[in-house]
């Protein structure tokens, strides 16, 4: 999988695809955290094990989310 750009808050993301199934999120050069979907009821949640604002995380999972389709 190639590598995307996203802009959450006006701010622009570089999301590198891991073939674990992660996503690595690039600030410029700077990695600010991976983030992956799991699965729970109503289908999927995006999670992260990072310090990461959890809306920040939703809200760049379901960008994710709309790129893949």
């Amino acid at each position: 999988m190639e590598s995307f750009n996203i802009t959450v808050n006006n701010t622009e993301y570089l999301i590198e695809p891991q073939d674990n199934g992660t996503y690595r999120i690039m600030d410029g050069e700077e990695k600010i955290g991976v983030i992956y979907a799991e699965p729970v009821d109503e289908g999927s949640e995006w999670r992260t094990l990072d310090d990461l604002d959890s809306e920040f995380v939703s809200a760049i999972g379901e960008l994710i989310k709309s790129h893949n389709n």
